[in-house]
């Protein structure tokens, strides 16, 4: 029974349905606006570890803050952002003297929160990808690697000086800590455990001082606990592990059912797991269970499409980061989760714009992908991949796509460009001068919207709908009355437009938008769209990255 009460736990949890949000409202009585799912709290969580004062530091790329955790309860504590030198931090770890430091992956910055509460955002700069970090066992030296976006094992003193190159070809090691011998052990991120003699006079010898620990599981994270046992995970199998050095015993400490980044234990050998995909904060305990202390579910919802179901209901699919989402359109209940992938054919990652195409497909535009994908979402089966550059030596960034007479049309996000697709690859159509968004059409007109103007165009006529909007993106045509729908961004509202006269009206307010997962200036980092789209029914669906929800709002006649 108690192993159900925490799988329930954790359904619960993915639901988002016990949350609820009232700062979504419309002052038309004729518009209800509520709020369908409530995702995870947390942008994503990635390091995590046991601060001095016995709370748990949780380091968020895409919410760019590290989050402070009561680890009993649960409660957030505090939000540790950019106002405080925080960006996209992936991991972290505390000094003797109290400072919190932490990598930011995308800027390359090692950052330092000293105890009195002033900061220094890069006390060194390794370069894009620093990820794992910890202390030598006697505090006198950092020790960084990057990952994904670069390579390299690095040492730096605690105030950032003499960077010192260890092993520069090390590919992907994560999430490392040392252990009881002196080595530091550590994934090569979803391949095997390693340990690096790290404390050895420069330079290091791959072929002598990279020795494997462990083998035959897909890691991400090791850490020692204070009997100095091994605690690491398998990405695969969702298995925590416990390896005695002395004895080479491995025991299975739980199973969890989301995808896992980092590892933290504290003073009682209490081991805590992240999730970075989902957001999830769990706390392992014995006999093969856990407890979530931290929710997850949706942690940067952004396109969004609505398809019919057989039993007449509707499914609603959201593009969250790492994966698809689908959700009952009336209640919110998760149906399915479809995760992405770098490397097509799998669908891939950071899925901003979505597009119902047909009874069963959705259009997938990913402009960190470069791609825009035709998906079977009943089957989950990629159909087709459109990868090709926008130009030669220019990489295409799509924000959205849809269907128009029987072509593929797309935004680009960096250019501005309208393009359609044909058989020779992608030709542009109509020009905004950068900053296109969101895409609509009733299939004989099409619209689009353009973030940086305030404006939402007519392609077929070249000229304005509606000006004076504030920071538009996602874009939808309503059936019921010929309309547009479109998102306010920067005003947090959605509004209706009449494209005949470019008459306004607000439909909803107080709705939580604007969030971008990847840093301001990163690529196409506002390529992250508010979403918004129209079912069968007539129900209108908005995600809000802000506070990862996903709206239901209502026209009633």
């Amino acid at each position: 029974m108690r192993a159900k009460a925490i799988v329930v736990l954790f359904l619960v949890a993915l639901t988002g349905s016990v949350f609820a949000s009232n700062k979504a409202i419309s002052k038309d009585p004729g518009v209800t606006v509520r709020t369908l799912v409530k995702g995870s709290p947390i942008h994503g969580s990635n390091g995590i570890f046991i601060g001095p004062d016995g709370n748990l530091y949780v380091a968020s790329v895409g919410g760019h803050e590290i989050v402070k955790i009561d680890p009993d309860s649960g409660r957030i504590l505090d939000r540790i952002g950019p106002e405080r030198g925080v960006d996209s931090p992936d991991d972290l770890t505390f000094g003797p003297d109290g400072s919190l430091y932490w990598t930011s992956i995308f800027t390359g910055n090692v950052g330092r929160l000293f105890p009195d509460g002033s900061f220094d955002n890069s006390i060194a700069n390794l370069g894009p990808g620093v990820n794992p970090i910890t202390f030598s066992p006697d505090n006198e030296w950092v020790f960084v690697a990057r990952d994904f976006l670069d390579k390299g094992l690095f040492k730096i003193r605690p105030d950032g000086s003499e960077p010192t190159p260890l092993l520069p070809d090390l590919v992907n090691f994560n999430g490392f800590d040392f252990g009881p011998d002196g080595w530091l052990y550590g994934p090569l991120y979803a391949t095997k455990l390693i340990k690096v003699n790290a404390l050895k006079t420069p330079p290091l010898d791959p072929a002598t001082d990279v020795v494997d620990a462990i083998t035959g599981i897909a890691p991400s994270a090791a850490k020692f606990d204070s009997k100095g046992r091994l605690v690491t995970n398998d990405l695969i199998t969702g298995r925590i592990l416990r390896k005695d050095l002395a004895t080479g015993e491995i025991e299975v400490l739980a199973t969890v059912p989301f995808s896992m980044d980092n590892l933290a234990i504290d003073s009682r050998d209490q081991v805590y797991v992240s999730s970075d995909k989902d957001g999830y904060i769990a706390k392992i305990l014995p006999m093969g269970n856990y407890v979530l202390i931290s929710p997850g579910g949706m942690i940067s919802p952004s396109g969004v499409a609505v398809l019919p179901r057989p039993d007449g209901g509707e499914s609603v699919y959201v593009g969250d980061t790492w994966s698809i989402r689908e959700f009952d359109g009336r209640t919110g209940e998760a149906r399915s989760v479809a995760e992405t992938n770098l490397v097509a054919p799998t669908l891939t990652v950071y899925p901003m714009g979505l597009t119902a195409d047909g009874s069963d497909n959705l259009l997938v535009a990913s402009a960190f992908g470069y791609v825009v994908q035709e998906y079977d979402a009943v089957n989950h089966v990629v159909l087709q991949t459109h990868a090709d550059p926008l130009f030669p030596g220019v990489p295409f960034m799509p924000a959205n796509a849809v269907r128009f007479n029987g072509n593929i049309v797309a935004t680009d996000a960096v250019t501005g460009l309208v393009v359609q697709r044909f058989p020779g690859g992608w030709f542009p159509i109509f020009a905004t001068g950068g900053g296109s968004m969101g895409l609509a059409t009733n299939g004989a007109d099409l619209w689009v919207s353009n973030y940086s103007q305030g404006i939402v165009y007519s392609i077929g006529s070249g000229t304005p709908v509606a000006t004076g909007l504030s920071g538009p993106e996602g874009l939808a045509y309503y059936p019921p009355d010929g309309s547009l729908l479109v998102v306010e961004t920067n005003a947090g509202r959605l509004t209706k437009i009449n494209p005949a006269t470019g008459a306004k009206t607000i439909l909803a307010e107080g709705l939580e938008f604007g969030f971008h997962f990847l840093p301001d200036g990163y690529i196409s980092s506002d390529a992250f769209i508010d979403g918004v789209a129209v079912g069968p029914s007539g129900a209108i669906y908005v995600t809000g990255n802000k506070a990862d929800v996903l709206y239901r709002i209502e026209i009633h006649p």
